[in-house]
């Protein structure tokens, strides 16, 4: 299954967003699962949280939450919200690597 995780930081936590922002890289560097893609948004407009997606192929949505949640920046609130959820593509190029 293809599943997503939306992720919006919280604008007073960009200090702790930079001190682990290479902790949080190794993590996704390591991660068990296979990230297909994974990356942040443009940049912000001001006092607004930047965002960022995670595309996995995983065998359920349970394994992807657990993923998730060991995130270094989940695990220290770097994130105001998170959504996590099956992704059902139906077209487009990338498609074919699946």
């Amino acid at each position: 299954m293809i599943v997503a995780r939306y992720a919006v930081s919280d604008p007073g936590k960009a200090g702790e967003r930079s001190r682990l922002l290479e902790e949080h890289k190794a993590y996704l560097h390591g991660a068990a699962i296979r990230i297909l893609l994974s990356g942040p948004s443009a940049p912000p407009a001001e006092g607004k949280g930047s965002t960022a997606v995670v595309i996995a192929e995983v065998e359920t949505l349970a394994e992807f939450e657990a993923f998730s949640a060991a995130d270094p920046f989940v695990r220290s609130g770097v994130y105001r919200s998170i959504d996590l959820f099956e992704w059902r593509p139906t077209l487009g190029l990338l498609l074919e690597g699946l």
